[in-house]
């Protein structure tokens, strides 16, 4: 409590304090009428952190190259897109991770659009923020995931037929930005028909997918824009479509991504190595994204020395392919298993408790070492929800390999607080992630992205700042 006195000592330094010259007052004079004190507080703020670069986030000798990138595009230095492709499983398929990761690049580098969206609708709840994607139902969407797909897939990993001239593909922008720069991939084919393209309700065309043999045909209309696009066969023969989007013509971001539920990284041997270095080699890439791991950790019977193996030979393709790309791998999120059997045996037990409401605890030593006789012999000790022992095995070759690589490694599973991690997610209230213990709600995706985007992009914001340091004069 201050007492008279110290109260008319304070006020009298407060005066002495403003009587005393002072360099800023003359400098702010003329706009001491204009600008409050809150703003003005504010923006002298801001000035002073622009020369306070953190020393305790040094850059990344592996991203090196893409921090020169960000920085060319954050200064304005570049006119052409950074590109992005972000593959991987039903964490990315209905965009909610993958597309808050677009919102934040467009946020702080420019929207340079989306790239491309597989053709149609792939799979029940497929989406892309900011989009709406429809088709007739004549149209014939192969997932290459499925046991039975065969023929030539792309980076989309579906593939949409139709001969029929009443069927029509809707790809529209729900934001006024729009498409730029259309591209369409489709299969040209021996026998294969012709399309129409129509932009905002005016067609363009007819595009021939006939060709002597079956590859890669790369559609650019360059400096066409729309806010609407349809795609109708002709009933000339079929038309085969890989991917149908656009690049914008400015500097900023592309994000594209492909994901199918129920995804591993074993999906690609099932696309075409042709097809996929002729995408690549289109494409550019400056960054791709590998998003697998969930499905493969699921499995009970993978073969780790395999995985490793397949991994190693996609790294390589993808570096041979797309030689100027930093390759980002994203750890295998949280995830956890409640056997069903477990529910029926010991349902008389807990019957008064939700599914979603049993304990979680990661499992002992002794349970990883026996886990699949104990699995095999439902023995009620596995009976709670816990994460499967080949999650954590998937998770170590995944980062050992991007250590031995030079590639940067995301720990999904740090961030969510460790093997029980998505049962505590699934438990909050708003839950970041659903009951089944595999998928994150979108406030899950959010935090998840929002993760990566800080421990990418922080120490790009500190290295850009040491390097606006040196520059300045």
């Amino acid at each position: 409590m201050i007492g008279v006195g110290q109260k008319a000592k304070r006020q009298t330094e407060i005066r002495e304090n403003f009587s005393r010259p002072n360099p800023w007052r003359k400098l702010l004079a003329p706009f001491a009428k204009t600008i409050s004190p809150l703003v003005l507080f504010a923006s002298l703020a801001s000035c002073a952190s622009v020369s306070q670069c953190d020393p305790s986030l040094p850059a990344d000798p592996r991203l090196t190259s893409l921090y020169e990138k960000f920085h060319a595009l954050g200064r304005q230095q570049s006119s052409t897109p950074l590109r992005i492709l972000h593959l991987g499983d039903s964490h990315i398929a209905a965009d909610n991770f993958s597309g808050d990761l677009a919102k934040l690049f467009h946020a702080r580098f420019g929207d340079a659009g989306r790239g491309q969206f597989p053709a149609g609708e792939p799979f029940p709840y497929f989406r892309r923020q900011g989009f709406t994607i429809s088709a007739t139902d004549g149209w014939q969407t192969v997932n290459s995931l499925s046991p039975q797909a065969t023929g030539l897939f792309g980076l989309s990993g579906v593939r949409t037929t139709s001969a029929a001239s009443h069927d029509l593909i809707r790809l529209r922008a729900d934001t006024p930005d729009g498409f730029g720069n259309i591209e369409l991939d489709v299969l040209q084919q021996p026998g294969g028909g012709s399309f129409t393209l129509t932009l905002d309700g005016t067609p363009l065309g007819p595009f021939t997918t006939h060709g002597t043999s079956t590859r890669l045909m790369r559609v650019n209309l360059n400096g066409k824009t729309a806010q609407t696009i349809l795609l109708s066969p002709n009933g000339d023969g079929p038309v085969s479509l890989l991917g149908m989007g656009s690049e914008k013509a400015r500097a900023g971001v592309r994000y594209e991504s492909h994901g199918i539920p129920g995804a591993t990284l074993a999906l690609m041997n099932k696309w075409d190595e042709a097809i996929l270095s002729a995408q690549l080699s289109a494409m550019q890439p400056d960054v791709i994204i590998l998003g697998y791991g969930t499905n493969e950790g699921f499995d009970d019977h993978l073969n780790m020395k395999a995985y490793r193996a397949l991994m190693e030979e996609k790294i390589v393709f993808l570096e041979s392919n797309a030689p100027k790309a930093s390759i980002l791998i994203l750890g295998a999120f949280s995830g956890n298993r409640l056997p069903r059997w477990s529910q029926t045996a010991a349902w008389s037990q807990i019957k008064n408790i939700a599914r979603k409401d049993l304990p979680c605890r990661p499992l002992e030593l002794n349970e990883r070492a026996t886990y699949d006789i104990l699995l095999q012999n439902q023995n009620m000790v596995l009976a709670r929800w816990h994460e499967p022992p080949r999650l954590a095995q998937v998770r170590r070759v995944q980062k050992q390999l991007a250590q031995k690589n030079g590639l940067w490694y995301f720990d999904g599973q740090a961030v969510m607080g460790g093997p029980c991690g998505m049962h505590q997610w699934v438990q909050e209230s708003p839950p970041r992630a659903y009951g089944d213990h595999v998928h994150l709600t979108s406030l899950g995706a959010q935090s998840m992205a929002r993760a990566f985007w800080d421990q990418l992009i922080r120490p790009y914001e500190s290295y850009a700042c040491r390097q606006k340091a040196t520059l300045s004069p």
